[in-house]
């Protein structure tokens, strides 16, 4: 099993320009050429040259984080098969974890017991969350509907 683990980058404002910077130009190369390859090429202090090949799907990824890191965003970098404690995993929804084991065992969410313990899928969560976010939508929109049939919004 793998857990999820937060490590926070702090980020000076030439290092923070820096990362701009790279993830501008990763993202016009990959613009002006579809090759199948891009190369990052580095020279040594002896002039010598290391170059790595990386396909294009990579260096998209890395110029996103690129990008994510320089404005200082938030974001998840995870395995696949990453599995959050039933406590991670309600932080993450932001509701509390005796809310959340009603919702496993009610079968809203698949999850797999080791021992006595639940483990959850961090894609399983983040599915949830966004099918929660949707029905919160749609809620709060019926009731801004309801609101102004009423005339709850005359003056």
């Amino acid at each position: 099993m793998i857990t999820a683990t937060p490590d926070r980058i702090e980020l000076t404002d030439d290092q923070a320009a820096l990362l701009a910077s790279a993830s501008r130009l990763m993202g016009e190369a990959l613009d002006r050429v579809r090759a199948a390859r891009v190369a990052l090429v580095e020279e040594g202090e002896h002039g010598d040259i290391a170059r790595i090949d990386v396909p294009p799907a990579t260096l998209r990824i890395l110029s996103r984080v690129l990008a994510m890191m320089a404005s200082q965003q938030t974001f998840l970098l995870y395995p696949a098969d990453t599995e959050l404690t039933t406590g991670q995993a309600a932080d993450m929804l932001g509701v509390s974890r005796p809310y959340l084991i009603a919702r496993l065992e009610a079968g809203d969410l698949p999850f797999r017991k080791v021992g006595r313990h639940r483990r959850v899928r961090m894609d399983d969560v983040l599915a949830y969350k966004a099918t929660m976010q949707v029905e919160r939508k749609a809620a709060l929109d019926e009731m801004v509907a309801q609101s102004e049939a009423i005339g709850g919004y005359d003056l």
